[in-house]
């Protein structure tokens, strides 16, 4: 693996780019990415920003991660999607701007 990584470093050399660190961020939606990014980061794993996102404020202040995000404040009033996915959709749509953030 060093030899792959130190061969794409020499090819790169001269040609005005940077090699530099990778920007990683482990994101977890909904019930099941939440215990996993919350799994993730009591496993203490580094170089990676653990983020979780949910309509479920609830099971957000039970997880831990490095940020979380309630998706949808006004559609689920942070009470979930209830097994639907249209309303999450929704809630996503609703959440846009924090997202790209």
């Amino acid at each position: 693996m060093n030899y792959t990584v130190d061969s794409a470093k020499r090819n790169l050399e001269g040609n005005g780019l940077e090699v530099g660190q990778a920007n990683i961020k482990v994101i977890g939606i909904g019930g099941a990415g939440n215990n996993m990014v919350n799994w993730l980061y009591k496993k203490g794993i580094r170089g990676a920003e653990i983020i979780a996102c949910n309509t479920d404020q609830q099971h957000l202040n039970m997880i831990e991660s490095d940020k979380k995000f309630l998706l949808g404040k006004d559609i689920t009033r942070g009470l979930g999607c209830g097994g639907f996915p249209e309303r999450g959709a929704e809630a996503a749509q609703e959440s846009l701007n924090e997202i790209k953030d």
